[in-house]
């Protein structure tokens, strides 16, 4: 049998045939590469993101339960600041421990008017004047203005 020429292919590709082959695989490779580092990059932004909204949260929830125990020391402050101004536990403090009295009168000075001044003889304006310098200056200072 005779042999007819027939092509023969060819199974190894020339030299210049391999290097177009290769430089796309190279490029498809190296842009998988890039994609998936950006990818990744872009992964742990988010993961950075979602973590650093929930510890704020959390912050929050934390500065909150801290204000509300602070507001409930604040109102107890001022009821314990209420009940130790009242009138009633001053008295006793001060009748009990320093030993003090009601007073048995009490004066009081009050500036008069020109018109209730005129109407009142001159004897009744000297008692006033003299009531009204022992109240602010004592006895013996009372005395010493009635004389002058």
């Amino acid at each position: 049998m005779p042999r007819i020429h027939e092509r023969k292919e060819v199974l190894l590709p020339e030299k210049t045939e391999r290097c177009s082959l290769a430089k796309p695989r190279r490029c498809l490779r190296t842009e998988c590469v890039i994609s998936a580092v950006v990818l990744g990059l872009l992964a742990m932004f988010v993961t950075w993101g979602s973590s650093s909204i929930v510890k704020a949260g959390y912050e929050l929830v934390q500065t909150r339960a801290c204000l509300t125990k602070v507001e409930k020391q604040n109102e107890l402050l001022r009821l314990e600041m209420a009940r130790l101004k009242s009138p009633q536990r001053i008295q006793e403090i001060a009748v009990n421990q320093l030993g003090m009295i009601k007073p048995q009168a009490v004066y009081i000075v009050a500036k008069e008017s020109n018109v209730a001044k005129a109407a009142r003889p001159a004897k009744d304006r000297e008692e006033i004047v003299a009531a009204r310098s022992s109240i602010l200056f004592g006895n013996a200072r009372a005395e010493a203005h009635k004389a002058r």
